[in-house]
Protein backbone atom coordinates (compact mmCIF):
# COMPACT_ATOMS: atom_id res chain seq x y z
CA UNK A 1 0.00 0.00 0.00
CA UNK A 2 2.18 3.36 1.01
CA UNK A 3 3.24 2.70 -2.98
CA UNK A 4 0.06 3.18 -4.14
CA UNK A 5 -1.68 5.77 -1.95
CA UNK A 6 1.64 8.19 -3.39
CA UNK A 7 0.66 7.67 -6.46
CA UNK A 8 -3.11 8.22 -5.53
CA UNK A 9 -2.09 11.77 -4.13
CA UNK A 10 -0.08 12.43 -6.50
CA UNK A 11 -2.80 11.72 -9.52
CA UNK A 12 -5.32 13.64 -7.42
CA UNK A 13 -2.85 16.61 -7.02
CA UNK A 14 -2.41 16.43 -11.20
CA UNK A 15 -6.20 16.46 -11.72
CA UNK A 16 -6.88 18.99 -9.54
CA UNK A 17 -4.67 21.30 -10.36
CA UNK A 18 -4.97 20.98 -14.22
CA UNK A 19 -9.20 21.38 -13.44
CA UNK A 20 -8.27 23.94 -11.33
CA UNK A 21 -6.69 26.08 -13.75
CA UNK A 22 -9.44 25.57 -16.69
CA UNK A 23 -11.71 26.96 -14.23
CA UNK A 24 -10.57 29.52 -13.32
CA UNK A 25 -9.46 30.49 -17.16
CA UNK A 26 -13.67 29.58 -18.03
CA UNK A 27 -14.50 32.25 -15.39
CA UNK A 28 -12.38 34.68 -16.63
CA UNK A 29 -13.72 34.45 -20.25
CA UNK A 30 -17.29 34.17 -18.32
CA UNK A 31 -16.70 37.77 -16.74
CA UNK A 32 -15.40 39.22 -19.74
CA UNK A 33 -18.19 38.26 -22.03
CA UNK A 34 -20.73 39.49 -19.38
CA UNK A 35 -18.81 42.63 -18.82
CA UNK A 36 -19.33 43.43 -22.97
CA UNK A 37 -22.70 42.17 -22.56
CA UNK A 38 -23.51 44.65 -19.68
CA UNK A 39 -21.66 47.86 -21.84
CA UNK A 40 -23.65 46.87 -25.10
CA UNK A 41 -26.71 45.30 -23.56
CA UNK A 42 -29.89 46.36 -22.72
CA UNK A 43 -30.87 50.34 -23.77
CA UNK A 44 -29.56 52.29 -21.08
CA UNK A 45 -32.10 54.75 -19.60
CA UNK A 46 -29.68 57.95 -18.47
CA UNK A 47 -29.64 61.45 -20.56
CA UNK A 48 -29.75 61.68 -24.33
CA UNK A 49 -27.09 64.15 -25.83
CA UNK A 50 -26.18 64.74 -29.89
CA UNK A 51 -23.25 63.39 -30.21
CA UNK A 52 -21.50 65.63 -33.34
CA UNK A 53 -24.12 66.65 -35.97
CA UNK A 54 -25.74 63.58 -36.97
CA UNK A 55 -25.64 61.37 -33.72
CA UNK A 56 -27.58 60.89 -30.56
CA UNK A 57 -25.96 59.13 -27.62
CA UNK A 58 -27.97 57.73 -25.15
CA UNK A 59 -25.74 57.23 -21.33
CA UNK A 60 -26.56 54.70 -18.89
CA UNK A 61 -27.91 56.13 -15.43
CA UNK A 62 -26.05 55.96 -12.57
CA UNK A 63 -25.64 52.66 -11.18
CA UNK A 64 -25.69 50.60 -14.85
CA UNK A 65 -23.38 49.19 -16.60
CA UNK A 66 -21.93 52.14 -18.94
CA UNK A 67 -23.19 52.71 -22.00
CA UNK A 68 -21.26 52.01 -25.65
CA UNK A 69 -20.73 54.85 -27.53
CA UNK A 70 -17.61 54.57 -30.13
CA UNK A 71 -16.93 50.93 -28.79
CA UNK A 72 -13.50 51.65 -27.78
CA UNK A 73 -13.94 50.59 -24.07
CA UNK A 74 -15.46 47.24 -25.14
CA UNK A 75 -12.46 46.93 -27.05
CA UNK A 76 -9.77 47.76 -24.51
CA UNK A 77 -11.28 45.17 -21.97
CA UNK A 78 -8.58 42.39 -21.14
CA UNK A 79 -8.28 38.83 -19.70
CA UNK A 80 -4.33 38.06 -18.90
CA UNK A 81 -2.87 35.43 -17.26
CA UNK A 82 -1.37 36.28 -13.00
CA UNK A 83 -0.31 32.82 -12.12
CA UNK A 84 -0.94 29.89 -12.25
CA UNK A 85 -4.64 29.81 -10.94
CA UNK A 86 -5.01 33.47 -11.12
CA UNK A 87 -6.25 36.11 -13.93
CA UNK A 88 -6.85 39.93 -14.24
CA UNK A 89 -9.43 40.88 -16.28
CA UNK A 90 -9.85 44.65 -17.06
CA UNK A 91 -9.68 48.05 -19.42
CA UNK A 92 -6.30 49.48 -20.62
CA UNK A 93 -8.20 52.55 -20.65
CA UNK A 94 -8.00 54.87 -17.35
CA UNK A 95 -11.61 55.95 -17.50
CA UNK A 96 -12.63 52.59 -17.03
CA UNK A 97 -11.43 53.08 -13.33
CA UNK A 98 -13.74 56.18 -13.26
CA UNK A 99 -17.14 54.58 -14.56
CA UNK A 100 -16.75 51.67 -12.34
CA UNK A 101 -16.42 53.74 -9.25
CA UNK A 102 -17.26 57.03 -10.28
CA UNK A 103 -15.94 60.49 -9.44
CA UNK A 104 -17.01 63.18 -7.57
CA UNK A 105 -18.95 64.50 -10.35
CA UNK A 106 -20.03 61.22 -11.72
CA UNK A 107 -21.94 58.13 -10.05
CA UNK A 108 -20.48 54.86 -10.20
CA UNK A 109 -21.25 52.71 -13.01
CA UNK A 110 -20.00 49.72 -12.38
CA UNK A 111 -19.75 46.11 -14.94
CA UNK A 112 -16.43 44.68 -13.59
CA UNK A 113 -17.15 44.25 -10.25
CA UNK A 114 -21.31 42.69 -10.80
CA UNK A 115 -19.14 40.70 -13.41
CA UNK A 116 -17.00 39.24 -11.02
CA UNK A 117 -19.94 38.77 -8.62
CA UNK A 118 -22.26 37.09 -10.72
CA UNK A 119 -19.55 34.54 -11.99
CA UNK A 120 -17.97 33.18 -8.41
CA UNK A 121 -20.35 31.25 -7.21
CA UNK A 122 -20.52 29.15 -10.86
CA UNK A 123 -16.97 28.96 -10.69
CA UNK A 124 -16.70 27.31 -6.88
CA UNK A 125 -19.67 25.22 -8.25
CA UNK A 126 -16.88 23.99 -10.99
CA UNK A 127 -14.48 23.67 -8.66
CA UNK A 128 -16.51 21.79 -6.02
CA UNK A 129 -17.70 19.06 -8.98
CA UNK A 130 -13.82 19.13 -9.68
CA UNK A 131 -12.61 17.94 -6.17
CA UNK A 132 -15.28 15.73 -6.05
CA UNK A 133 -14.51 13.66 -9.57
CA UNK A 134 -10.61 13.72 -8.70
CA UNK A 135 -11.40 12.50 -5.54
CA UNK A 136 -13.40 9.28 -6.50
CA UNK A 137 -11.08 8.70 -9.23
CA UNK A 138 -7.83 8.68 -6.79
CA UNK A 139 -10.06 6.02 -4.37
CA UNK A 140 -10.29 3.78 -7.86
CA UNK A 141 -6.78 3.69 -7.84
CA UNK A 142 -6.32 3.09 -4.35
CA UNK A 143 -8.86 0.22 -4.31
Amino acid sequence: GLKEVQDAIRAYQGDISRQLGLIVNAAAIEAVSDVKRAIQGPPKTGREYARGRDKIHRASAPGQAPATDTGTLVSSIYNEDRGEYSKAIGSRLDYAYYLEFGTFRIAPRPAWIPAVERTIPKMLKRVNAAIAKAKARAEKTTK
